[in-house]
């Protein structure tokens, strides 16, 4: 069901503020709000770099607590994440206010920082939080003193935020009377070129849309916000579907727009041509076949990007198509396992890496005991330490620094796995790589770094060859799952060549 905070990005683009709407936000909720009374401000403790490294997480859960664990992501850049438009875990016991019921009173801001006292806070970040708190404040008809830290709510159980509550309140304040001075969002480019977003109708708009290869109508309604957003995400840039000067800058660098980037994308195969008829074969039924574990209203959502990588990097024939398909379904569970989990018992362990990989002693220390139910996240991340790190994760996955293995653990359908990996995607992708593995769970993303790993170790020339073996080693580096990937690839085969 739909809940009922769908008001947020509206509210909070309104007020100057970037937003990027996380995949079936509307949706997500513990269940529905009571009545809104306030805004309780979070930090999420992440000490690793990155702009939200934490989203996932807001949205999943952890081992300890289900998802979604608040309404607003806070990214280091001040974009807001939209996580749920339902009731979340973020309060937890406590009081402001004579209130004491916390998740359905209060929408919950997590904001990216790591909450040391040396931690600084971006300017950019702080203005968004103190404008984003008013701006929905505002909307509900509260004033500055119905915001409130986490550690005010819950004072000796909980530290965050560490930033003074008097100044943030006071700078509320201010935003509420209209005493601060508008948003520190650059109006246009170097050639005057005004910086566009939903709801605008003008001429740049026009010309942002004959980029786009969209109908030419000036207005800035969601099919153009729709478009911005898929073209940001494939250039790396944060997806808020807002053009301003670098987005200009970018679309300047690709003569003809967006539909360069398909065009390219065509261009992939062998001899330089692209058999859409294989790939125009893509719906809803095929993707059904390649990924039962998933639900229809899901996999809908995927038939367009799987389709542009498939285009982008030349997975063009019958062949091709079902393996690509097969290979990744079993990698992600059938799309539903974006990234890696390391939750294995202590027999799954020795199975799946090997002793010289990891001593029995480590296994029955770290691995999952009988009876119990899941590891906590603190000894998966010692896994993946453990497992990705060492020598041999920097001869094999390119760790270099200490916390690699699980920040580089496996992302998107294809799990691409190591610091060395997503740095080679980020360059393709003209995309940091500490900002990789978020691009990676999106659909647009995922898909990408899939062809992209099949292009990159040229797999084409395994899907030549009869049996899929071949295919199944370079993509696992084993036959792990090769039965499975075999099934599919014989129903996706049956269907498709039809």
């Amino acid at each position: 069901m739909t809940f009922s905070l769908t008001w947020l990005p509206d509210v909070l683009e309104k007020s100057g503020l970037k937003v990027a709407e996380t995949p079936d936000w509307r949706t997500r909720g513990r269940g529905e709000m009571g009545r809104v009374r306030g805004v309780m401000l979070h930090h999420t403790g992440t000490v690793r770099g990155g702009n939200m490294p934490t989203l996932d997480t807001l949205i999943r859960g952890r081992a300890d607590l289900a998802g979604p664990l608040c309404q607003l992501g806070l990214g280091r850049d001040g974009t807001f994440y939209i996580v749920a438009a339902g009731r979340a875990n973020h309060a937890g016991p406590g009081s402001w206010e004579g209130i004491t019921a916390g998740n359905s009173s209060f929408i919950g801001i997590e904001a990216e920082n790591g909450g040391r006292l040396e931690d600084d806070w971006p300017d950019v970040q702080m203005d968004a939080y103190q404008r984003g708190t008013a701006a929905i404040l505002r909307h509900i008809g509260a004033g500055a003193t119905m915001c409130c830290a986490h550690r005010e709510w819950a004072p000796g159980r909980k530290p965050d935020p560490r930033f003074d509550m008097a100044s943030f309140r006071s700078a509320v304040a201010d935003l509420l009377v209209g005493k601060s001075p508008p948003p520190p969002i650059q109006p246009a480019d170097e050639q005057d070129r005004p910086t566009v977003r939903r709801g605008m109708r003008s001429d740049a708009v026009k010309q942002l849309q004959q980029l786009l290869g969209l109908e030419v109508d000036g207005i800035f309604g969601a099919a153009t916000e729709a478009k911005v957003r898929a073209w940001q995400r494939l250039r790396g840039l944060v997806p808020d579907g807002i053009i301003g000067p670098r987005s200009w800058e970018m679309l300047d660098a690709e003569p003809k727009g967006v539909e360069a980037i398909v065009g390219a994308a065509v261009q992939g195969g062998a001899d330089g041509t692209t058999d859409l008829s294989v790939i125009d074969r893509i719906d809803l039924k095929i993707l059904s076949i390649a990924f039962p574990e998933n639900t229809p209203p899901e996999l809908a959502r995927w038939i367009e990007p799987m389709k542009l990588a498939c285009r982008r990097y030349g997975i063009d024939t019958e062949r091709e198509v079902c393996s690509f398909l097969a290979n990744i379904a079993v990698e992600s569970a059938g799309l539903t396992r974006l990234t890696e989990g390391l939750n294995y018992g202590i027999d799954g362990l020795l199975k799946t890496f090997g002793r010289h990989r990891i001593s029995e002693a480590d296994a029955r220390r770290l691995g999952r005991k009988p009876g119990e139910p899941s590891l906590s996240l603190k000894r998966q991340e010692e896994l993946a330490n453990l497992l990705y790190g060492g020598e041999w994760g920097r001869v094999n996955l390119g760790n270099t620094e200490p916390g690699d293995g699980w920040r580089f653990r496996g992302y998107g359908p294809k799990q691409i796995t190591g610091r060395g990996n997503c740095t080679k995607f980020g360059q393709a992708v003209n995309l940091p790589v500490d900002q990789v593995p978020d691009f990676l769970r999106t659909r647009e993303g995922g898909c990408m770094g899939a062809g992209w790993f099949w292009k990159s170790h040229n797999l084409d020339k395994f899907a030549a060859t009869p049996g899929l073996k071949d295919d199944r080693r370079a993509i696992n580096g084993g036959e792990l799952g090769l039965e499975v990937v075999q099934r599919r690839f014989d129903k996706l085969i049956a269907e498709i060549g039809q």
